[in-house]
């Protein structure tokens, strides 16, 4: 696919009418197919997780995925080309997404919390539409959905640096240039580890 042949992209909200959709993008294999955008949801490991095989928690996280959005817990965007869902972005308040509440590091930073807190913890792009702008897209289209439930401070937490060949062809988080490119700031580090070095970002809206 050359830069001309890219098409238009449209977003979509993730809720029940969506959720197919989302299944069908969660279901290619690119390597999230196991995750269901699940773990940020969950305050820590679920016990057992690790005697799981990895299609024994595609499962199980597929069905508590559907739960949410069943009850209206969970929130994200959905990228579109040609009718096709090619990209995910996952949003949501403070509460919905406590996983990283749970992080040593994160509760020594001490950050102001004095308004409405939101995070954006997830992208996902489908193999074939990557370094194609799908990424930024989502991001714009859930500080938008963020602006219109009320707004606050939105949190994000890319990616600086990673080591190539270990880390990119999964979901990520993001990476910093492109929270900068939107307004985001860095307010504080996030831990580093043998194959990346992600920062806490944060804007208002």
């Amino acid at each position: 696919m050359t830069a001309s042949q890219v098409p238009e992209y449209k977003t979509r909200e993730l809720s029940k009418k969506t959720w197919a959709d989302f299944e069908r993008l969660f279901s290619r294999g690119n390597g999230w197919d196991f995750c269901w955008c699940m773990h940020f949801h969950r305050s820590r490991i679920w016990p057992g997780s690790d005697k799981l095989r990895r299609a024994e928690r595609g499962v199980r996280n597929r069905r508590d995925k559907k739960a949410l959005v069943e009850a209206g817990r969970t929130h994200g965007i959905l990228v579109y080309a040609d009718n096709e869902p090619i990209g995910w972005c996952q949003y949501g308040p403070r509460e919905e997404l406590p996983r990283i509440d749970e992080s040593q590091h994160y509760r020594d930073l001490d950050l102001d919390d004095s308004t409405k807190l939101w995070r954006i913890t997830c992208f996902v792009v489908d193999k074939r539409y990557r370094r194609r702008g799908v990424a930024t897209v989502a991001l714009k289209a859930a500080l938008n959905a963020i602006r219109k439930k009320g707004g606050g401070t939105v949190e994000g937490y890319p990616i600086t640096q990673w080591r190539i060949g270990t880390f990119g062809n999964q979901s990520t988080t993001g990476t910093a240039t492109m929270f900068e490119k939107v307004g985001f700031k860095t307010v504080a580090p996030f831990g580093k580890t043998v194959h990346r070095t992600n920062v806490v970002m944060r804007a208002s809206v």
